[in-house]
């Protein structure tokens, strides 16, 4: 028999306790059977208190089951993923402040599209006066212009960003995004082309 209910259980001679939905108190009645009368009350009516767990900010998240899919938070709080993507995007635009975001968030998309811009491979190379798909650079390089595609591209790019810190932090996404990193100066140091897309169409 569960603990609550031998607890409930009378001795003769003893009145046949009420319960109306709401605990009894009595004077004699300590802190912890109220408690445990209370715990009965909610087990009787289905009420059982739900753990709510926080994001990385503080934020509530969606229920267990939502969770279950490991990257179904991907639209939760879009609202502040895609404020923080599109803000980025937008400074993308400033000249020579700009160069942070592409040393600090962008080498990755190279690595996985091949033919994204890259402040390294563009820039520093001399080869950023032809337009693509993505855009062009301005400036001589100090800044970059995305087209529709580049907006859709860079936008896309940083909300998965976003995504890894909001609504809780993603481990194994952050260990993703920073070997592709690694992977990108390493492959800028010693001339091979980042994206192994771009090794079948090179003689490597």
């Amino acid at each position: 028999m569960h603990p609550i209910f031998s607890r409930l259980e009378m001795s003769p001679g003893q009145a046949e306790p009420r319960y109306d939905g709401m605990a009894q108190s009595r004077p004699e009645q300590t802190e912890e059977e109220r408690a445990r009368a209370e715990a009965l009350r909610r087990w009787k009516e289905g009420d059982s208190p739900k753990e709510e767990k926080k994001g990385f900010f503080g934020t509530s998240d969606l229920p267990y089951r939502a969770q279950s899919l490991g990257s179904s938070t991907l639209l939760e709080h879009w609202k502040l993923k895609a404020g923080i993507s599109l803000g980025t995007t937008v400074m993308l635009l400033i000249p020579y402040f700009s160069y942070w975001i592409w040393f600090v968030l962008l080498p990755p998309l190279r690595v996985i599209v091949p033919s994204s811009p890259s402040l390294q491979l563009d820039v520093f190379t001399g080869n950023f006066h032809d337009h693509t798909i993505w855009g062009g650079w301005f400036l001589e390089g100090g800044a970059f212009l995305p087209s529709l595609f580049g907006f859709l591209l860079f936008f896309t790019y940083f909300y998965f960003l976003a995504n890894i810190f909001i609504p809780e932090y993603k481990l194994k996404q952050h260990l993703f995004i920073t070997i592709l990193w690694v992977w990108f100066f390493i492959s800028w140091a010693t001339g091979i082309p980042p994206s192994p897309f771009e090794w079948w169409f090179l003689d490597i």
